[in-house]
């Protein structure tokens, strides 16, 4: 049985991941902690554990085995360096840390300690695009060529909402959804985005962080694509769409790039011979696949757990956090 300390009680540890430990027969929820005192005791007698407000002082009373972050992105590392201190195993909210070099840093004391480090992206978890990297894997597209993604949520001017500050969240929507796009694909590819270009703005709101972009690379296996994030487009229109062509076919993805495991699949398998020079198109069936409705969240515990019941560190989604922050970093200092 791992148990768990809760750093960030609030947001989405309180919406999403308390709720998956409290699913997991492995896990044991023994304590949180939040800044905002209210935050704290609100969730700590929401679930029946000790709460606290300051995370050193929790880590010092409460025994246990992991650590799961879910707080700003400007307070990562130094919540990571104290989990650490402390001896325990770490779970971070995505992106792992400001920027890559705060990123690998840290990354490589967890690794001189034999302690998990491990960073909350979901969305390889979902069955769909499990599905997705099985058929890409297997051929059934053939040479991928062509990656294309869209994410997008509304998030208007907020008061005090640190997403919207750059000195807290590090960036707009590249640093909160771009990044899940990134390690993504990245995922599905086994391959590395080498080269990004990018076009960013401020278009809709008045915050200092980029309410849209859109990114085109090329990875390093020689896989072009663009990735599309916005902020200002409502809820009801974002298709959140994920597509995947190659020489034999493609993979098309709808919805499933959420907080939960929705959306669908569908695969369509049409190699081609000779040039067609009247471009005559043949309509094709494609296969269709529905989602299974687990919990992402629950999944990427359970993950977790098996990690540290082996007994052996595994780093390579850190690693690959790590390397998304790069890419990030590549972005962001074009301007």
């Amino acid at each position: 049985m791992i148990k768990w300390c809760v750093i960030g009680a609030g947001g989405i540890a309180d919406r999403r991941t308390i709720p998956a430990l409290k699913k997991d027969e492995n896990s044991q929820l023994v304590a949180v902690m939040d800044r905002v005192p209210e935050v704290a005791k609100a969730v700590g007698e929401k679930y029946g554990v000790p709460y606290f407000s300051d995370e050193k002082q929790m880590l010092e009373i409460v025994e246990c085995d992991a650590v799961y972050i879910g707080t700003p992105v400007f307070c990562h590392k130094a919540q990571m360096e104290i989990a650490l201190e402390a001896g325990k195993h770490v779970f971070v909210e995505k992106p792992v840390a400001f920027n890559a070099k705060e990123g690998a840093e840290i990354l490589e004391k967890f690794k001189k300690a034999g302690k998990q480090l491990t960073v909350g992206y979901m969305m390889k978890y979902h069955n769909l695009h499990q599905k997705a990297k099985e058929l890409v894997k297997a051929g059934e597209i053939g040479q991928v060529n062509d990656v294309r993604a869209q994410f997008s949520c509304w998030y208007p001017d907020i008061k005090g909402a640190w997403r919207q500050n750059k000195a807290l969240g590090g960036g707009g929507a590249i640093m909160d959804l771009g990044v899940h796009c990134i390690e993504l694909v990245e995922f599905l590819l086994d391959d590395e985005i080498e080269d990004v270009k990018s076009f960013y703005s401020t278009r809709s709101f008045s915050y200092e962080v980029e309410d849209g972009a859109v990114l085109i690379f090329r990875t390093k296996g020689g896989v072009l694509g663009h990735i599309d994030v916005n902020f200002n487009v409502p809820d009801a229109a974002s298709t959140s769409k994920l597509e995947l062509y190659g020489t034999k076919g493609y993979i098309l993805c709808s919805g499933t790039l959420a907080q939960e495991e929705t959306g669908s699949l569908s695969h369509l398998f049409a190699p081609q011979g000779d040039y067609e020079a009247a471009q005559v198109r043949v309509e094709r069936k494609p296969v269709e696949y529905k989602p299974e409705g687990e919990d992402l969240y629950l999944r990427q515990i359970k993950d977790f757990t098996r990690i540290l019941e082996s007994g052996k560190p595994d780093y390579f989604y850190a690693e690959r956090a790590v390397q998304v922050q790069t890419v990030v970093d590549k972005i962001y200092s074009e301007k």
